[in-house]
């Protein structure tokens, strides 16, 4: 069995290297890594995770080559002063990590096994193998990097919501990173609504900047994991690049050109438009999504004959019928439908300061623009429903 492993995944570790690190510290490192590491891979060494003391620094590396990955430093202690590196199977060691009690964990090397030492009387053998296949890093090279606000960086990543999730379309499955007037600009759409978010990060080289995609899931996953204030963003010649003190991440950019879809926002300010509570309609549009058998989660957006602005939901079984006395609408406003979840998304990327949102349309069957009281660098559209 063994025999076999090695013979897939590559020849046995050499060494003596040991070293003790805190189990929270390597755990979220590993947490990370797991975001990385693939299930199933072609190259099945990239099921592993490689692991590089040099010194006091133990570099992590986790890949899915060539679609992401990312390198990790943990300061440890270095049992003997010797250096070493060595790859773990993936899932086995973040598996195990993760069920250790916390405190000091001691990982010594004798060649093709590392025993790891945890708690007063816990021991666990893991077979590691050679680290010399395993894929190289991308490299950076002269990259324009950015110094990005981790919650702006957050807030672009909500783009990631809105983005399809047919692998076939990767374009509509991605995120689009973009200059924005000459500022760091996220934007996502499925075609049926769309995300649009430009933050306050400046591109102060316009020349060295370039639009790029990547994946809405992997975006999303690196960036609500890491934990520094301020992170540096850059978009390499293949790669978008995630930099913070202790993380190196590397994610593979989609080749091809994003949708055109900028011209929609020319109409933002265009129709009339309904202001209401973000709070009581978030509320009402949670309530009708428990019908059930509303065809497209159907709502329908209208002023009755009061002058009240009202949402109603209807489907074989039940109705609901709820009003908003407290909202302003302008004269005009249409009977427009839309889809309860995808209006119910919209709503909730705002800061959550935000109290008051308006809803603006041209018409019937003509696309509605969310925009959020107070924080004019998020705009969404979601699309009507017949």
């Amino acid at each position: 069995m063994a025999a076999t492993k090695e013979k897939q995944l590559g020849m046995t570790a050499v060494g003596t290297a040991a070293f003790s690190v805190e189990q929270n510290e390597l755990l979220n490192a590993l947490v990370l890594c797991a975001k990385v590491v693939p299930r199933s891979s072609s190259i099945p060494l990239l099921q592993c995770i490689k692991f590089d003391l040099k010194q006091d620094t133990l570099f992590i590396t986790a890949m899915d080559a060539p679609s992401q990955a990312v390198l990790q430093m943990l300061k440890v202690t270095n049992e003997t002063g010797v250096d070493g590196s060595y790859c773990l199977g993936a899932r086995e060691v973040i598996e195990l990590v993760k069920r250790m009690p916390h405190g000091n964990l001691s990982f010594t090397q004798q060649d093709s096994t590392v025993t790891v030492n945890y708690g007063e009387r816990g021991r666990a053998l893991l077979q590691v193998l050679s680290s010399e296949q395993y894929p190289e890093l991308p490299k950076p090279g002269n990259a324009y990097f950015l110094s990005c606000p981790i919650e702006m960086l957050r807030k672009g990543a909500h783009a990631s919501k809105f983005a399809g999730t047919d692998e076939k379309l990767p374009s509509i499955s991605s995120v689009y990173l973009y200059d924005a007037n000459g500022k760091l600009g996220f934007m996502a759409t499925d075609r049926h609504r769309v995300y649009r978010y430009i933050s306050e990060i400046v591109i102060e080289d316009t020349e060295r900047f370039q639009n790029a995609m990547i994946m809405a899931v992997q975006f999303k996953g690196i960036v609500d994991s890491l934990k520094s204030s301020t992170v540096d963003f850059a978009i390499a010649e293949n790669h978008l690049v995630l930099r913070d003190k202790n993380i190196i991440y590397f994610g593979r950019l989609i080749e091809g050109n994003y949708p055109n879809i900028h011209s929609l926002f020319n109409k933002v300010k265009d129709g009339t438009a309904l202001q209401v509570s973000r709070a009581a309609m978030d509320d009402t549009l949670n309530r009708m999504l428990s019908l059930d058998g509303v065809e497209n989660n159907r709502v329908t957006l209208e002023v009755d004959e009061n002058g009240e602005f009202t949402i109603q939901s209807q489907s074989q079984t039940g109705e609901i019928c709820e009003s908003f006395p407290d909202a302003k609408v302008d004269d005009g406003f249409p009977t427009v439908k839309f889809n309860a979840r995808y209006l119910r998304d919209g709503l909730l990327v705002g800061d959550r300061e935000v109290r008051t949102v308006t809803l603006r349309t041209e018409g019937i069957g003509l696309p509605g623009y969310i925009e959020f009281d107070g924080d004019a660098s998020v705009v969404v559209v979601v699309n009507q429903v017949r």
